[in-house]
């Protein structure tokens, strides 16, 4: 149990370190780079959350889970090649938000898995609460990107009107 709860911890924390690097990645705006340093802070919750959550149910000896680690693992092994990539400055700002939603998405939807599984209570919990925080990240980086789509729609002039 502790090892599998660990990756999840430590995803939460790469994926942290992923927002905190686009937080002051080049061509991002000042709206864009607020959500990213929010999401960054909410990840770092998110690790702590599971933490002490481990702690506590290592203490009252819950040895066992009904989760299987190759999703968490291929989430923590996708986000070290994204923070490779914010890191080296390989992405533009289209697709780091593209990938933040990817991300989102990917976290949301094995939270929700997680939290349906026949385990302890407290996990489901815990699992529902990231799933709906990570809804909240995807919601936000969404209307980021449809208010982009708006601002930047092209009017062009009739071409048939006397100038």
């Amino acid at each position: 149990m502790q090892a599998i709860l660990s990756t999840c911890r430590q995803v939460e924390e790469q994926v942290g370190a992923i927002y905190r690097q686009l937080a002051s990645y080049p061509g991002a705006d000042g709206r864009l780079r607020e959500i990213w340093r929010t999401m960054a802070e909410e990840e770092a919750r998110h690790a702590e959350r599971i933490h002490l959550l481990a702690s506590r149910l290592e203490s009252v000896g819950l040895q066992n889970l009904k989760i299987e680690p190759q999703q968490v693992q291929q989430l923590l092994d996708r986000a070290a090649e994204i923070l490779d990539d914010v890191q080296q400055q390989r992405l533009t700002v289209g697709q780091a938000i593209y990938v933040s939603v990817e991300l989102e998405d990917a976290f949301m939807e094995v939270h929700l898995s997680y939290s349906a599984v026949d385990s302890h209570p407290d996990l489901q919990t815990l699992f529902k609460s990231l799933a709906e925080e990570d809804r909240r990240h995807t919601e936000a980086l969404n209307s980021y990107l449809q208010d982009m789509a708006n601002d930047s729609m092209l009017v062009f002039a009739d071409p048939f009107e006397d100038s």
